[in-house]
């Protein structure tokens, strides 16, 4: 693993490491003195763990000009942000995510967030709100609104940086390709923009796909990946949902005798307070509540799956359109060399089947459901997607003049 993507994993899992802190402060009524100085030292083991404790790590970058794409890809990602973010954020932001973190900033009355459970979805994970919470009481209140953005700017640039670092030793033309794709793409940046949690959720999920490939290199990468995952769970719902997915796809690595003790250290303190709130705390599920027997005829309503899939071709066209083009060459390039797509692929391709399955169970219509989800759905699983893409091109060997001529 490149070393600038053990940094960028590391400051996502302190992210994450501070919001379970911050939220068994609040259960346990600790002095928030107590609480910075055990989330600084949580930091400083992480970071000495995933840097130290993993074996050797790619250093720099293989030339000046892979450097200079760098610098370039992430000035244009912090203009393209700057342009398209708003004041406040979009709705869910100051309506749920960031009115959540202003319940989790007071210490006296954080539980009456639990109260307000009609428009307010409190059974919503924690981890977007624990950690804006967290750095308003370290700052001020008067930072209510750039700490959010600072946080998910840096998830939004993490994401495409981490994809090019590592593809980068491997084959710097796609890894600038695909850098700049992100780079460019307006919707990607206004929804890092918008300060949902989708963004975060899309980051820890691309996180565990990028570790699990070094899984044979060191027991620690397991570990890791499975931090990631219980990341996914303690962002949004759907998170969970696409957690156990990859646990059924890499249940064998995962679940091996030299893993498992691994995978049982990343997943279990997470576990633990996942239920804890969701037990104690979170009223009931937003997902899986309204779902009843009646539902169950759904499955066999031609027009629903129809529906959906007419959103779905209209927001790829649409919003995604340079996925769709790497799709094609992906797929091309399995035909040609007569192999199938890799598991990562058939693991996406999975999840994609599972949202679709939550939408033809949803009860009444869906159409306005679709409108104003399933392109966030689908940001969710796209960084993911990118990267297994990439990890294909990489074998795509280009000729430079110089190396013609010779």
């Amino acid at each position: 693993m490149h070393s600038g993507s053990r940094y960028i994993i590391a400051t996502g899992v302190s992210f994450f490491c501070i919001a379970l802190l911050y939220f068994l402060s609040l259960i346990l009524h600790l002095p928030f003195l107590i609480t910075v100085a055990a989330a600084a030292m949580g930091v400083f083991f992480i970071f000495k763990w995933i840097l130290t404790q993993l074996g050797p790590a790619d250093t720099g970058v293989s030339s000046w000009w892979s450097f200079l794409v760098l610098v370039v890809g992430v000035y244009f990602i912090v203009t393209g942000f700057s342009d398209v973010a708003e004041q406040y954020g979009g709705w869910d932001a100051w309506g749920i995510w960031n009115f959540h973190a202003k319940y989790l900033a007071d210490p006296v009355n954080w539980r009456k967030m639990f109260e307000n459970s009609s428009f307010a979805h409190p059974d919503y994970p924690l981890l977007v709100p624990a950690v804006t919470g967290f750095f308003i009481r370290l700052a001020h209140k008067d930072y209510l609104e750039s700490i959010p953005f600072v946080f998910h700017f840096c998830i939004t640039l993490f994401i495409p940086v981490l994809i090019y670092l590592e593809n980068l030793k491997k084959n710097p033309v796609v890894a600038a390709v695909v850098f700049f794709l992100f780079a460019f793409d307006t919707f990607y940046l206004t929804k890092g923009a918008t300060q949902y949690a989708d963004t975060p959720l899309a980051f820890f999920f691309l996180c565990a796909f990028v570790t699990i490939n070094y899984a044979k290199v060191h027991r620690g990468y397991v570990a890791l990946c499975a931090i990631c995952l219980a990341g996914c769970a303690w962002t949004k719902n759907e998170g969970s949902i696409l957690a156990l997915v990859f646990i059924l796809f890499y249940a064998r690595t995962f679940f091996s005798r030299r893993n498992i003790g691994a995978f049982v250290a990343g997943m279990a303190i997470p576990l633990i307070l996942m239920v804890i709130f969701k037990m104690f705390y979170a009223t009931g599920g937003s997902v899986t509540g309204n779902f009843d027997r009646r539902a169950l005829s759904q499955l066999f309503v031609k027009d629903r799956y129809d529906l959906i899939w007419n959103y779905f071709k209209g927001n790829v066209a649409h919003k995604y359109y340079y996925v769709q083009i790497c799709l094609f060459i992906y797929v091309l390039l399995c035909v040609l060399e007569k192999r199938w797509p890799g598991r990562q692929f058939f693991l996406l391709l999975c999840c994609v089947g599972v949202y679709t399955m939550v939408y033809v169970l949803t009860p009444g219509g869906i159409e306005w459901l679709l409108d104003t989800s399933q392109e966030r759905l689908m940001h969710q699983l796209m960084p993911a997607l990118m990267y297994v893409f990439s990890q294909r091109f990489v074998r795509i060997h280009f000729s430079l003049p110089k190396e013609q001529l010779s």
